[in-house]
């Protein structure tokens, strides 16, 4: 005679981890660093948590909701520092590289800053510290304050880029290598009597890594900001 067979129990089963913004964030942002934040979507980030979508509306109230958190998360990931005005531009150049490697860890995060002024509270902070480290500088406070929007634009932009060039399987060195010398070949055989400057200086226009461009673009806003203090 056949053994009964026993049912399991759902007490043998392991326990799901308590639901919470905490839990719904993670997953979501597990999900945009393996495939982009297009892929986030309430019933997806559901089925990571074995749940109905339903359930996340008791913590985040729509998509958007739930992107503005992870983008806290994000914004909490970076560094903060103490301004220091002998050393203000430097402190400046790491608060943007870290803002810069913290978007480009999840694939279409920059685009949700770019549609959103900083309101959550690590968000804040960051926009803070670096107003902070402008005003240590000797940089007027309307100019810091602009200076705060345009260099998040900087920002925002290369990690853009970044997020393209990975979309279209640009992901190694090698690959940008490659990609910078079909720009070269490009421009140099342009024709001279049209483009005589891009043809001359095609090896100038494609030179320098993205973090070298990266830190020249903040570095040359920098001296502009020097420069009109220096001129009031």
């Amino acid at each position: 005679m056949d053994a009964p067979v026993r049912l399991r129990s759902t007490r043998d089963r392991p326990a799901k981890a308590p639901l919470s913004e905490d839990a719904i964030v993670d997953a979501a942002l597990a999900i945009t660093k393996a495939e982009g934040l297009a892929a986030v979507t309430m019933r997806r980030v559901a089925a990571e948590l074995d749940t109905g979508a339903a359930s996340l509306y008791v913590y985040v109230r729509n998509r958007d909701d739930l992107r503005r958190a992870m983008l806290d998360r994000v914004a909490g990931a970076v560094p903060l520092t103490e301004p220091e005005p002998e050393r203000w531009r430097e402190q400046v150049q790491d608060l943007m590289r870290g803002f810069r490697e913290a978007l480009e860890t999840y694939p279409g995060m920059a685009n949700v800053l770019l549609g959103e002024p900083p309101t959550a509270e690590n968000a804040l902070a960051g926009a803070e510290n670096l107003f902070g480290i402008l005003l240590a500088g000797g940089i007027a406070s309307q100019d810091a304050a602009w200076a705060c929007d345009i260099l998040l634009l900087i920002v925002t932009a290369t990690a853009t880029e970044a997020d393209v060039r990975r979309a279209a399987g640009h992901t190694t060195d090698a690959d940008r290598v490659d990609a910078a010398a079909r720009i070269h070949d490009t421009f140099a055989g342009l024709p001279a009597e049209r483009f005589p400057l891009f043809v001359g200086h095609a090896s100038e226009l494609v030179a320098g890594a993205g973090d070298e461009r990266f830190r020249f673009a903040v570095d040359t806003f920098l001296d502009g900001l020097v420069a009109r203090t220096a001129r009031a």
